[in-house]
C-alpha cells in the first residue's frame, strides 16, 4: 500500500488525502510514478507540525520522475489535493490534528 500511494487515482476530493505513518523519524522520498493528480506533500514530525512541504506536484507518467525529500525528520507524510495547503493556509511549523486508529 505505502509504495502504491495514490496512483493511478482520477481524481482526490478536496477533504481527502493519504497520511503514511512510519516506524521512526527519517527524510523520507516520495515520487509521483503513475500519479494522475497534483499533490501537495506534507512531511510532519513527531509532534504533528509540519517541518517541510512540497506544494502541487504535477503527476507523473513515465520514467524519469522527480523525487521529493524532507529537508527534516519526519514521522508522517501527508498527500492532499495540489492547492490544498493554500486553501487551507496551512504552512510550515501548524499542528496538525489527527487520531492514529488503535491496532
Amino acid at each position: 500500500k505505502r509504495a502504491q500511494g495514490l496512483m493511478f487515482r482520477e481524481h482526490l476530493p478536496d477533504d481527502r488525502g493519504m497520511l503514511f505513518v512510519f516506524n521512526e523519524p527519517g527524510q523520507w522520498t516520495f515520487w509521483m510514478k503513475n500519479t494522475k493528480v497534483s499533490l501537495d506533500i506534507l512531511w510532519l514530525g513527531a509532534d504533528k507540525r509540519i517541518v517541510d512541504a512540497a506544494e502541487n506536484v504535477p503527476g507523473c507518467a513515465q520514467d524519469p520522475c522527480l523525487q521529493y525529500t524532507s529537508n527534516k525528520d519526519a514521522l508522517y507524510v501527508l498527500e492532499i489535493p495540489g492547492g490544498s495547503m493554500k486553501r487551507q493556509k496551512l504552512a510550515k511549523g501548524m499542528r496538525l490534528e489527527f487520531e492514529l486508529p488503535k491496532k
